[in-house]
């Protein structure tokens, strides 16, 4: 990967001296303020468009950091940007494909993202918010499952109603043996080229402070399964969200959507140095993983 690009919305990235410092030759950082607001938790499709001509990257090949995971469907912006066929491995705690389909929604973007005519197969690791427990799986977009398009690894075993009165458990190896775990993740991408997206919500409270509630992956597993992926396969961009900034919105919509879906523990949660000193580890140990030094 050539370099590294912040797209700074809500100032979380940019309070990481430490990661800014040990990278300052490699990043550059893209001033977008004036959309925060706009883009928390979702858009509409003209905010979109606008801030999608501001994240055109001219070498496509980066780690891009988005702030916090109420911006993570603006990974749609970077993953329309590659024309050759790839599969997006995601690490996440949510699945984000909830219905009904809003295009430019935190909460519902890959279900835009399995329709992208250049996504071959999106394969999400962690998942371990509920959202796919029995029948909340028939509110997603169960279709792409069924038909292989999404590949679904979630770190602790869910129980999912795939038809009427039809279950199935799934779960990744990732728990039970590393190396199994990492294999399965490997043997489930069908192209040469990879997309890895990272939101740190997956991530256990010890390796990432994030404003929504959080899974139990090791920081040292993610990083384990993307250096297993970079020696195997084409990285041609990844990027992350998770870190912190306080969810405050100027739309009275976006304040009871983020009210009714985020979890009393993460409204709750008041964060700062701490939140930032975590975070940058987590980033810097993210970007080590695929291959910056």
């Amino acid at each position: 990967m050539q370099g590294i690009t912040v797209f700074d919305f809500d100032q979380s990235v940019t309070a990481q001296v430490e990661f800014l410092q040990r990278f300052r030759a490699k990043v550059t950082t893209k001033p977008l303020k004036q959309f925060q607001t706009k883009l928390r938790l979702w858009c509409s499709p003209s905010c979109f468009s606008k801030v999608s001509n501001e994240m055109e990257m001219p070498n496509k090949s980066q780690f891009a950091l988005l702030g916090s995971s109420d911006y993570h469907h603006l990974t749609l912006a970077l993953l329309q940007q590659h024309q050759t066929p790839f599969t997006l491995v995601l690490f996440d705690n949510r699945q984000n494909w909830m219905r009904p389909q809003h295009q430019y929604h935190s909460n519902t973007w890959i279900c835009t993202a399995s329709r992208l005519p250049n996504i071959e197969r999106i394969v999400i690791v962690g998942l371990e918010n509920g959202d796919l427990c029995a029948k909340k799986f028939n509110d997603s977009d169960a279709e792409s499952y069924l038909g292989k398009k999404i590949i679904l690894l979630p770190y602790s075993g869910v129980e999912i109603a795939v038809s009427m009165g039809k279950t199935q458990q799934i779960q990744s190896q990732l728990k039970q043996s590393l190396k199994a775990g990492v294999q399965e993740i490997l043997d489930a991408i069908i192209t040469t080229n990879v997309y890895v997206s990272v939101d740190k919500d997956c991530l256990r409270r010890e390796d990432a402070i994030t404003n929504w509630e959080q899974g139990t992956l090791p920081l040292e597993t993610v990083t384990t399964c993307i250096e297993a992926i970079n020696e195997q396969h084409t990285i041609i961009g990844a990027d992350t969200v998770g870190d912190y900034s306080p969810p405050v919105f100027k739309s009275i919509f976006k304040w009871v959507d983020s009210f009714l879906d985020r979890s009393s523990s993460a409204r709750r949660l008041q964060s700062g140095v701490r939140a930032d000193t975590i975070n940058s580890m987590a980033n810097v140990k993210i970007a080590h993983a695929l291959g910056f030094m």
